[in-house]
């Protein structure tokens, strides 16, 4: 890369970042009513899938006062179709029909479903504080890994157990395991993928497939609720972010997926594991504990298996779409030297 192409490129992600900064100004003010509302501090916040962007809204009252709001505008990706995980307008009603529930997400503000402002859909909710234990944003000691275990998995039981079918028009229709498998052999079948990045996972799938829970309990699913998406503060959780893979399904899956972002024996790199959480057996009992239904070791098994089945699917996948430049995402190096060794551990885990 040339300087004059790296000079071009600073120019054109500034220029671009103005005119978004134009743009959010005036939606605000249309959602708002008032002509001088204003905004600062806007930061980029990390993430995976869309934009995501952290700002103070300032507006004035009648009485002349000011009031300010600290909020997050959330952005489909750009260039990308507004369905599926991209559906963030749908990813924020579902966080609206969470209101008033013991599940907390943040509070949404506004939701533009179509492309009239910034060409893709957006959504605008209230900023949440609170620490990931999976970032290092600061140091959690061991008491508070514990505490932040027991609220993780209080989070998890409170969003089984709340009625799922008044949210089907939402959330959708329930999604079945078999369901779920293809999903995930749909993102492997792929030619473009690197084969060290899919070793075992056609062993694994045929475990999974013929083991199946032939009748697991339904129920709302977030589908990624791990330590990157759940904020933590005094102990408790104070958010659950990223909602683009919820629906309703088998409620065991969430369970599965902290289970595995809590397995050291999963990963190449053990510092992807929160240092002194407890370990998946421990976390399986605590929700045993809280859920009020019986969670077989067999199922607890399956279901973990199947996260590192259909996480590993999804590293295969992210790996192939960032060294093809169609997704640049280079922390997809590094996960993906686990790759294999998710399949290695689903298939040691189903026995």
């Amino acid at each position: 890369m040339t300087a004059w192409t790296r000079h071009y490129q600073r120019v054109h992600a500034m220029e671009a970042e103005t005119a978004f900064e134009t743009q959010l100004i005036a939606t605000l003010r249309a959602r708002t009513g008032d002509p001088t509302a204003a905004i600062s501090g806007l930061t980029v916040l990390p993430g995976h899938a869309g934009q995501s962007y952290g700002f103070e809204l300032m507006t004035h009252r009648a009485d002349g006062g000011v009031t300010r709001e600290h909020l997050v505008i959330r952005l489909a990706p750009a260039g990308v179709r507004p369905v599926g995980t991209a559906d963030v307008a749908r990813q924020a009603r579902i966080m609206q029909s969470l209101a008033g529930t013991a599940v907390p997400a943040p509070p949404v503000k506004w939701i533009g479903d179509d492309m009239a402002e910034f060409g893709r859909p957006w959504f605008v909710v209230g900023f949440v504080t609170g620490d990931k234990l999976a970032l290092g944003e600061r140091e959690f000691s061991a008491e508070e890994q514990r505490a932040a275990a027991r609220a993780a998995i209080r989070t998890h039981a409170a969003l089984h157990a709340l009625p799922w079918a008044p949210r089907r028009a939402i959330w959708g229709e329930p999604v079945t395991l078999a369901q779920e498998i293809e999903r995930c052999h749909a993102l492997l079948d792929r030619p473009t993928l690197d084969p060290a990045t899919t070793v075992g996972s056609a062993e694994l799938r045929a475990r999974l497939l013929a083991t199946a829970p032939p009748a697991p309990r339904l129920g709302c699913v977030h589908g990624d609720m791990q330590w990157s998406n759940l904020l933590i503060r005094d102990g408790e959780v104070s958010a659950v972010i990223d909602w683009e893979l919820a629906q309703i399904g088998a409620v065991l899956i969430d369970l599965g997926w902290l289970c595995l972002f809590s397995d050291r024996a999963s990963w190449v790199d053990a510092s992807l594991v929160p240092s002194q959480i407890p370990a998946p057996e421990e976390l399986i009992a605590i929700y045993r504990e809280m859920a009020g239904f019986e969670v077989s070791d067999a199922d607890a098994r399956w279901f973990r298996a199947f996260a590192g089945y259909r996480f590993g699917a999804i590293t295969a996948f992210n790996l192939m779409l960032h060294r093809r430049g169609k997704r640049i995402d280079p922390t997809w190096e590094d996960i993906g030297l686990s790759a294999a060794l998710l399949f290695a551990r689903g298939r040691e885990l189903l026995g």
